[in-house]
């Protein structure tokens, strides 16, 4: 079982099908940071210390006036969460709510959805990254 995935590890198990526009965030405080483009959706693969997990990390913004009336209006809110809670409960890993600021908050005030997965190194093969790719895509 592997202790460490490399950087290099990570871009030669990403399938060049179904990732686009790979792009490297260098970061003091990340051992890597991959921006990848996986069916027009930024996901980006993140790894903050040599041994540590792979974060999966996708976001999508409530960036339309429909969107923000779905999640700002009571009705329309609990008919949303009866539509995609069950996506979001089995989802792989977890997911959060953000506001404008990128803070966790309730549903009524979120801008973003984040849905984020760990991979860690002894788990770490290329079908659980681009699994992880595939369920970190928010809906």
């Amino acid at each position: 079982m592997p202790t460490h995935v490399s950087v290099e590890q990570v871009r030669w198990w990403l399938d060049q099908n179904a990732v686009r526009d790979i792009t490297s965030h260098s970061q003091e405080e990340t051992e890597f940071n991959l921006q990848v483009t996986l069916s027009r959706l930024p996901i980006h693969l993140i790894k903050e210390e040599k041994r540590g997990p792979i974060r999966v990390v996708g976001r999508s913004a409530f960036d339309t006036e429909r969107a923000k009336r779905l999640v700002r209006e009571d009705e329309s809110r609990a008919e949303l969460l009866g539509q995609i809670g069950p996506v979001l409960a089995s989802t792989p890993g977890f997911y959060t709510f953000l506001d404008e600021e990128g803070e966790a908050c309730d549903l009524r005030n979120a801008e973003t959805l984040q849905l984020e997965h760990w991979i860690y190194p002894g788990e770490a093969t290329q079908q659980s990254m681009m699994d992880s790719l595939v369920t970190s895509s928010p809906p």
